[in-house]
């Protein structure tokens, strides 16, 4: 019965932009995520037939998927509330929509709690749901259920799942001040954390940064490390950022102690964040640092590898504390 309710009951989104969304068609698809879920758990079948095709299929499993149709889908929802369970509370982790065109691929880890006569029964796995527009509302097609296959969760505490989310047609428009990085002088530790190209999290590891500001007042150096007790302190990411006082931009230029291709892109600022545009290789990253606090900032990157038309949101993010000047 258990696994049944995960199937037919669990549909949970995580957030891996195919292309930008707009705020307010985020929140259309996840309110009709939220009616399936709550119509499945309520057993009602009169939003359920709005909401699911009469093709809408289920699926179960890593390796050998169990399939369900609608239904199948809509007796699970009629023995669920026969069962004397209810739904006590469901939560997701690391929302990510894909979306292209009228198409949304839906993303998440979930983890779903049921109170029962016998007590209460908690299970988690990771979910993919696909949503269609049909006409001013989004139905729901399909969706896959892996129980108990969790992916590690988001670390760094940012407030949205939105990313860097800004124009890289920006950089022909917009200016900075030779001030930009003073805030950011001195040493810092982080930790940072990299997303997978399927939305998934790495591991968060910590490391330390240093800014200086040259001679002149116009050249930065940074030193990005992660922490490595058998490499030499010198074994780091070194960025140069240079100020243009007639483009009232920084150009940068990023390099390694262990060799590879110059990292080359601009860097500017606004009231309260500093953006960047960044070329590694066939990729472009778009920066963001922002939430700056005296001793404090975060940061989170967007990367594209097609010229910007889509974008993995919060490729890479990144919490600081400053530990010295």
């Amino acid at each position: 019965m258990l696994r049944r309710i995960i199937i037919v009951g669990l549909i949970a989104p995580r957030l891996a932009g195919a292309q930008s969304i707009a705020p307010t068609l985020e929140k259309q698809i996840l309110a009709a995520r939220d009616t399936v879920w709550r119509a499945w758990f309520a057993n009602d079948t009169v939003v359920l037939h709005r909401f699911l095709p009469a093709a809408a299929a289920a699926a179960e499993g890593s390796g050998t998927t169990r399939w369900t149709d609608r239904p199948a889908i809509l007796n699970g929802a009629r023995q669920f509330a026969s069962s004397g369970q209810r739904l006590e509370a469901v939560d997701f982790a690391n929302t990510h929509i894909s979306l292209s065109g009228d198409v949304a691929v839906v993303t998440a880890n979930y983890r779903l709690v049921m109170r029962g006569p016998n007590g209460v029964d908690t299970s988690r796995g990771r979910a993919t749901e696909v949503f269609v527009r049909n006409g001013n509302s989004w139905v729901n097609p399909f969706w896959h259920l892996a129980a108990g296959q969790a992916a590690l969760a988001r670390d760094i505490p940012l407030p949205d799942t939105l990313g860097a989310n800004f124009p890289i047609a920006d950089t022909n428009t917009v200016v900075g001040t030779a001030a930009d990085y003073d805030a950011l002088l001195g040493f810092w530790e982080f930790r940072f954390q990299v997303r997978n190209p399927d939305g998934s999290f790495g591991p968060s590891f910590p490391g330390h940064w240093s800014f200086e500001k040259k001679p002149g007042g116009m050249l930065i150096e940074d030193r990005w490390r992660d922490d490595d007790p058998g490499a030499p302190m010198g074994v780091s990411t070194y960025t140069y950022r240079e100020f243009d006082p007639e483009r009232k931009v920084w150009r940068m230029l990023g390099t390694n102690a262990r060799g590879g291709e110059f990292a080359l892109g601009l860097t500017w600022s606004d009231e309260h964040n500093r953006y960047a545009i960044q070329h590694y290789g066939d990729a472009i990253m778009r920066i963001r640092y922002f939430a700056f606090e005296p001793n404090h900032f975060l940061w989170r990157a967007d990367r594209t590898t097609d010229g910007g038309r889509t974008w993995l949101r919060d490729a890479w993010t990144m919490e600081a504390w400053r530990i010295g000047k």
